[in-house]
């Protein structure tokens, strides 16, 4: 008997068929729990199924005025017979597969979101058991599936499943009056549409029962929904009778399409800079169907060759959309990904794009709508697959976005202060350094007589003119001077200038120092020197400019390279993780050709010094036990009399099952002793630690020769990236303070003892961590620390106040506020 007929009672009713179901607790896991770690993205599946099925309404009802202790999802959508209900509970299967755009019988076209048939399972990470009761051709059909049954261990808390055996939930048919008389009773209060629900010729009700959690935030589900389900004029959402709206209609300042002319040249300029990129292999365009909700609106897009057609909108605020952001409603700012009308990252802002301008970040929404990606989907819809062209070509997408955004948010923010504006800083009375130059430069150009320059008001602006255009130019178009924002010197100043007060003045000043470059251009024509000579001038100096880019980057440069020659292997390979241990500070020999090993890194620090064998295992596909060649790497370590032997690949196979136990890669490791494996992920992270921070290589022994998964070395790594978290620095210093002015006289204290009674191997970190961590305040306190790690001594050389102000100053990246070490007191 149903237990939902148990419950209220229902009597008349008749057993027509079964729902049979051959599944255990790990399937169940896997596509619900794990997938849908948040129990509202689950209930979202359920109205997922209304969309699919072309309901006009979905009515949803959560623990609130309407019921107690029920998750309640109501459509009325084409509903299901008794082979439906079968058909419903297909596991992984689903006969939306056959068909991704389908009619229906109103002749109303929707393209299906639903594609695996796995969502109703998403169910079990909010209740333990889920009904179906349908309304279909007249006749209403109720079924009920308890998970315990599945896994009657669950209840008891036991840690391992009895074996899989198929189990048998019927499928009943009620009377019209029982029905109504069942859907009653599942309100505390009959909600406004009731009446009209039960009236409609077709409908179905899921009721997920004996919740795991009670407290379902209204406002959160709002938002999920608002943002992940395709609203449109024929497909209305409520909640507890709450209008689902789009919570990204925020009032903008300024808003663009993908077609808006700003946009248009960012992409074309970020798209001509890539390597295997040409402005013709993406096209711009027009045309109407695109959204589903305004079939009849002419939108603009623009074509990939992977991607296929994105649109969407970008829109930009004067303040940051983080006083939005809340635990119920869901953030606001950053990228929003739409697959058929779906939003597929609600939590990820970033989505593929490395660490932006902040500032910029959180005051804008970029929307982007890519219906092709549905093929890259995973199960669970809110994940893409790994590396794959459209991925790539999305993540260009996300980059050129940001760049024109960025430019135009700190152009505003200039022009909000006119006063500190590049204009008002050049030098445009002098006749020498300004009007001069630049009158023989619009000589030269042949400027348009119909557009004259305003010699004493000149614009300059910020602009993506392209990678391999100079810092500079003066357009013909409107007598503007453009700073090239894409150039590469440009670029590595950006940067390094930050999102401070003085980050932007430094941004003005480099404004100046572009501009300038045109004007010396126009004082060598002045000076009566030949266009060749000119032309060989401009083409050195700008040639300097990015050789001074490329230097400056070495580093960035170096790690590129590595994750590029990771996919392919060989000498190339080899020679992008040399120079990338070789720019930690390591010294580096390339033995390849020897047969003996790879790379051999050096770590000369004295007594602490060690070497290490690196076999560098390049390819596309993950590295499994056979290919690391673990025995090799050994007898090639010992070869060369190498501390310990680090086997570099981008990926390691074996660690991604779910099922536990242990990789084969690891297993062999520890078997022959003195091996470990390193992702390139790893290294980059590491290096970005070791650059911040200033590491001695004499810690970073512990971090690359400790044998441990991927995933446990990213973790280690991101404490050296975040040497303040979990460290209570502050504490830390006043003990080392009060010890050097007491027992130790002011001189320096013994860190150990500092470690060993503030109870730190207590908390987990062990004293490698807790030396590491003092490195790092060394390197923030600016001169204000002295550290002598061999015999673990520290001293302070100011009061912990003032080192704590200064450390925390270079945590928000305000540098340093002193001059040299003649104002710190010895």
């Amino acid at each position: 008997m149903s237990t939902l007929l148990q419950q209220y009672g229902q009597s008349d009713r008749e057993q027509i068929d079964n729902v049979v179901l051959t599944l255990d607790n790990r399937i169940i896991e896997h596509f619900s729990r794990n997938l849908y770690e948040s129990p509202h993205k689950a209930i979202e599946e359920l109205v997922v199924n209304g969309f699919d099925a072309f309901a006009r309404h979905v009515h949803v009802y959560t623990p609130g005025p309407y019921t107690r202790d029920k998750v309640l999802v109501w459509d009325d959508g084409s509903s299901m017979d008794v082979e439906g209900l079968k058909q419903l509970w297909w596991i992984a299967k689903s006969p939306k597969d056959r068909e991704r755009r389908t009619v229906s019988r109103d002749s109303v076209e929707r393209q299906v979101i639903g594609k695996f048939g796995i969502g109703k399972l998403a169910s079990y990470s909010v209740g333990t058991q889920i009904s179906h009761l349908c309304k279909h051709d007249d006749a209403y059909y109720l079924v009920t599936v308890d998970y315990g049954k599945i896994d009657p261990t669950a209840a008891a808390g036991r840690a391992e499943s009895p074996p899989v055996t198929p189990i048998q939930e019927p499928i009943y048919r009620l009377k019209r009056e029982n029905a109504h008389r069942l859907v009653e009773s599942l309100f505390d209060s009959p909600p406004p549409s009731m009446q009209e629900m039960l009236e409609a010729s077709t409908w179905t009700l899921a009721v997920v029962d004996k919740l795991r959690k009670p407290d379902l935030p209204e406002g959160r589900l709002l938002w999920i929904l608002g943002n992940g389900m395709p609203l449109r004029p024929d497909f209305v959402v409520t909640v507890n009778h709450k209008l689902v709206h789009s919570k990204l209609e925020k009032q903008s300042q300024l808003s663009w399409d993908l077609g808006s002319g700003p946009v248009v040249k960012a992409i074309k300029a970020h798209w001509s800079g890539l390597e295997s990129g040409r402005v013709d292999n993406i096209t711009f365009g027009k045309e109407s169907g695109l959204d589903p909700a305004n079939p009849a609106e002419v939108v603009s897009f623009v074509e990939f060759p992977h991607l296929g057609k994105a649109w969407g909108s970008i829109r930009i605020f004067d303040k940051s959309l983080m006083q939005y952001r809340s635990t119920d409603h869901g953030r606001s700012h950053g990228f929003f990904l739409m697959v058929l009308g779906r939003l597929i990252n609600p939590e990820n802002d970033k989505l593929y794009l490395r660490e932006p301008s902040f500032q910029t970040f959180y005051r804008s929404q970029f929307i982007i709508h890519a219906d092709k990606l549905d093929g890259d989907l995973l199960a669970d819809r809110q994940r893409l697959r790994g590396d794959v062209a459209s991925i790539k070509e999305l993540r260009e997408l996300q980059t050129a976005l940001m760049g024109i955004t960025r430019v135009t948010v700190e152009k505003r923010d200039a022009d909000r202060d006119r006063s500190a504006s590049t204009e008002s800083r050049l030098p445009i009375k002098s006749r020498l350094y300004y009007r001069a130059p630049l009158n023989a430069l619009l000589q030269r150009m042949s400027f348009p007589p119909e557009l004259p320059v305003n010699l004493s008001n000149p614009k300059v602006d910020r602009q993506p003119r392209g990678v391999d255009k100079h810092i500079a130019e003066l357009s013909r178009e409107d007598g503007t001077f453009y700073v090239n924002v894409l150039h590469p010197y440009y670029q590595v100043v950006q940067r390094a200038a930050g999102e401070s007060k003085a980050g932007r003045e430094l941004l003005r000043t480099l404004d100046l120092l572009a501009v300038s470059e045109k004007l010396l251009e126009g004082y060598l024509y002045d000076i009566g020197l030949s266009p060749e000579y000119v032309d060989n001038v401009v083409e050195w100096r700008d040639g300097l400019l990015r050789r001074l880019a490329a230097s400056y980057e070495k580093s960035e440069d170096v790690l590129g390279e590595m994750i590029r020659a990771s996919h392919v292997g060989g000498a190339g390979f080899e020679k992008a993780i040399a120079n990338v241990f070789e720019d930690m500070g390591f010294r580096v020999r390339r033995d390849g050709g020897s047969g003996e090993v790879d790379i051999l890194v050096l770590a000369t620090v004295g007594e602490e010094s060690y070497s290490l064998a690196i076999e560098a295992k390049g390819s596309g596909k993950p590295v499994g036990n056979r290919e690391a060649t673990v025995a090799q790497v050994a007898r090639h370590r010992d070869a060369v009399k190498a501390d310990h032997g680090v086997i570099v690949a981008r990926r390691f196979a074996g660690f991604a099952r779910e099922t536990g136990g242990e990789a084969a890669v690891i297993g062999e490791c520890k078997t022959v002793g003195r091996v470990s494996i390193l992702e390139t992920e790893a290294i980059a992270a590491l290096h970005s630690a070791v650059v911040s921070f200033g590491y001695p290589l004499s810690l970073l022994k512990d971090v690359v020769c400790r044998l441990e998964s991927p995933k446990d070395k990213i973790r280690r790594i991101e404490r050296l990236q975040r040497p303040e978290k979990d460290f209570d620095y502050h504490g830390v210093l006043q003990e080392i303070w009060r010890r050097q002015g007491d027992e130790a006289e002011g001189q320096s204290v013994p860190y150990l003892s500092v470690y060993q009674q503030g109870g730190w191997k207590r908390r987990g970190m062990d004293i490698s961590d807790f030396g590491r961590r003092l490195h790092a305040l060394e390197t923030l306190a600016a001169g204000r620390i002295v550290l002598n790690a061999l015999p673990k001594e520290i001293c302070l050389r100011q009061s912990p106040e003032t080192i704590i102000d200064q450390i925390e100053k270079s945590l928000r990246g305000e540098g340093h506020d002193v001059d040299d070490d003649e104002n710190i007191p010895e």
